[in-house]
């Protein structure tokens, strides 16, 4: 996986990137296929927007008209990627035509394919994307169509890193550029990703002469040393190294002719003479450009030095090939107190541990320096059999879950219309001629398929201020191990953590599996100074009522898990309203507390099952199970240094 930009990466160096990356695309035909790890979702019309922009330049449409862009997801299939129904008026009355689809390019113009989610697109769509990305003709022969063409499509497909793993090697090397942009901000303005060289807008014109290029035999060695410890690969990883470098080579060559003026020679280069025109010599591939193409994609050399450089000129981008791994941090030692600037004491966090497939905070995973994280990452440890989440029907035979796709229909039920009519279309002349009604047979009858939803959630509401020199991790391990085996949905409701920008309201998310590394990442925040407990709960009921009212499917088992000491110092009405009041709060926090878990116990009585995993902190060691009696749940004790002085017993209450 590409090294994340953290630091000095942020945000012009992320922007500037990834204008490098588009650009190089739109630039050379064969980096076709363009790989983003963990891009925002609502920056990617932004991106595609840009990149269809860049590609209208290097084709020439008018007014620099953005390219046409075709966007594949999981319910995509193959009418809707090689053929497309036409509409005519003929002698005979309306009828139906079939031409070639999106991909097949008729338009003869590059085009963009936009993916946005690389790991539920569809099995046509992954089939087109290994049958075109890469290929040097294509042709079709479908519905009577038979075509042939050049591919020149730019693929653009987004993907979260820990989904690397479930997509197929033979897919993910057709992307040669890659990088992850999880902290991507794009500028307001005509420019999100800043303004574009005038070198660059020059080499991408279609009038721009190409200058000849070639690799030498350093840079080739360069190409092989740098990849001399990737598996698998084979060689087209090679080849996309060293066609990046290619690029690089393109649009220097026309930053140094926008810089230099034509009418003036440089003094330290002779005039040519006119009389004797000769051709350009080839501009060198150098092992430099291989250095900073492995820099852009983030791709560290093993048998190089890894120092950063004193200076590191605007032209490398990224900088050294130690750029973007994140600093270790100085761990305080366990159960030390550090006093924030207002005087309130902080208690430091622990070490983090290993739960699960997630890797230890602090430590950078077995991916996180590469940018194929198809060659380390894995399933995780297959110790529980994985179960396929069971399905319920809330009315006669309602169809359930997003579409995924098509196939023939075995009933009546959920049909597909317009697949179903586009099937009968292809044999209207066999049946009642050209001029004839649509005659709709049994077997063109279409239907959708559908991914199944969860229909289990676990809800984990973590208290950060409570942790102190407290591991947590054993505490919550199983019940994390209960959705990762069930596959059900995970919402982590965060209270009290540092670095938040307010302090008074609580945050949440939700994660599809366990293995989302944000969820690694909340258990391993460092706490805060507020407690707004009552504004974390109520979250986590939002979240709990939305799931069993709007839930499609119906919710079988939802588990809330509160890893709390119960101290909450922060009203409900303060985390709402934003403005603290003036005062000593007193008990209005924990009060606010136990009330919103009264509510909560109200929601599914025989489908909520409530733990509250208790640190055991005194002296106040009677208010996990006033939260938990509440809830109508148990309390779980803590599950490490019970027998250190001062620790209470370990013990289980239910209520």
């Amino acid at each position: 996986m590409p090294v994340r930009p953290t630091g000095g990466q942020e945000p012009e160096g992320v922007l500037r990137l990834l204008l490098t990356v588009l650009v190089s695309a739109a630039l050379e035909p064969s980096l076709a296929g363009v790989l983003l790890f963990d891009l925002p979702p609502e920056h990617l019309p932004v991106v595609s927007r840009t990149f269809a922009q860049l590609l209208g330049r290097s084709c020439g449409t008018p007014d620099d008209r953005p390219a046409p862009r075709t966007v594949l997801d999981s319910a995509t299939v193959d009418e809707d990627l090689w053929i497309r129904p036409r509409v005519r008026r003929g002698p005979e009355g309306i009828g139906f035509t079939f031409g070639p689809g999106p991909l097949a390019e008729p338009d003869g113009g590059p085009q963009l394919v936009v993916v946005p989610d690389l790991a539920r697109l569809s099995v046509p769509g992954l089939r087109a994307a290994v049958q075109l990305l890469g290929s040097d003709t294509a042709a079709l022969e479908h519905s009577g169509i038979r075509h042939h063409w050049r591919p020149r499509a730019r693929w653009l497909a987004c993907c979260r890193s820990e989904d690397a793993a479930l997509l197929s090697p033979h897919l993910l090397d057709r992307f040669a550029l890659r990088l992850a942009v999880p902290d991507l901000r794009p500028r307001l303005g005509p420019d999100p990703l800043g303004p574009l060289p005038a070198g660059w807008a020059a080499a991408l014109a279609p009038d721009t002469p190409r200058p000849r290029l070639a690799l030498t035999g350093e840079a080739a060695s360069a190409v092989l040393d740098l990849l001399d410890e990737q598996e698998g690969g084979g060689s087209r990883r090679a080849l996309a190294l060293a066609r990046i470098a290619r690029a690089l080579v393109r649009l220097d060559s026309h930053e140094e002719a926008e810089g230099a003026r034509p009418d003036v020679p440089r003094p330290d280069v002779p005039r040519p003479d006119a009389s004797r025109p000769e051709a350009p010599a080839p501009l060198p591939v150098t092992p430099d450009h291989v250095d900073r193409a492995a820099r852009l994609i983030r791709l560290r050399a093993p048998h190089r030095p890894e120092a950063r450089p004193e200076h590191v000129p605007e032209r490398e981008l990224s900088g050294s090939p130690d750029a973007g791994r994140p600093l270790p941090r100085p761990e305080p030692p366990r159960g030390a107190e550090q006093e924030a600037e207002t005087g309130v004491p902080v208690h430091g966090p622990e070490s983090a541990q290993p739960l699960g497939p997630a890797e230890a905070p602090g430590e950078p995973s077995p991916a996180a320096n590469l940018p194929y994280p198809e060659d380390v990452a894995g399933p995780g440890s297959g110790e529980a059999t994985l179960r396929v989440p069971a399905r319920r029907d809330a009315g006669a035979r309602a169809s359930r879950g997003p579409v995924i796709g098509v196939r023939r229909a075995r009933d009546l039920w959920d049909l597909a219309p317009v697949r179903t009519a586009m099937e009968a279309a292809k044999y209207r002349a066999v049946r009642g001629g050209a001029g004839g009604p649509l005659v709709i047979a049994p077997p063109d009858l279409r239907g959708y398929v559908r991914a199944p939803e969860p229909v289990r959630m676990l809800t984990v509401v973590l208290d950060h201020t409570c942790r102190g020199g407290w591991d947590w991790y054993p505490a919550l391990e199983p019940f994390l191990r209960w959705a990762y085996v069930t596959r059900a949905s995970v919402h982590v409701v965060e209270v009290g953590g540092g670095g938040e920008p307010d302090e008074f309201r609580a945050r949440a998310f939700t994660a599809r599996s366990t293995r989302d590394p944000r969820i690694a990442a909340a258990l391993a925040r460092r706490p805060g100074r507020a407690t707004p407990l009552a504004h974390g709960l109520d979250l986590a009921g939002q979240a709990l009522r939305r799931a069993f009212r709007h839930h499609s499917a119906g919710l079988v088992e939802a588990l809330l898990v509160v890893a709390t000491d119960g101290r909450g110092n922060v009203p409900l009405a303060v985390s709402r309203s934003g403005r603290p009041v003036r005062g000593p709060v007193r008990r209005t926090g924990v009060d606010d507390a136990v009330a919103v878990a009264a509510h909560i116990r109200a929601l599914g009585r025989s489908r909520l099952r409530s733990v509250v995993v208790d640190p055991g902190r005194p002296p106040y060691t009677r208010l996990p199970a006033a939260l938990a009696e509440a809830l109508g749940g148990g309390v779980v004790g803590r599950t490490d240094d019970a027998d250190a002085p001062g620790a209470p017993d370990r013990q289980e209450h239910h209520g």
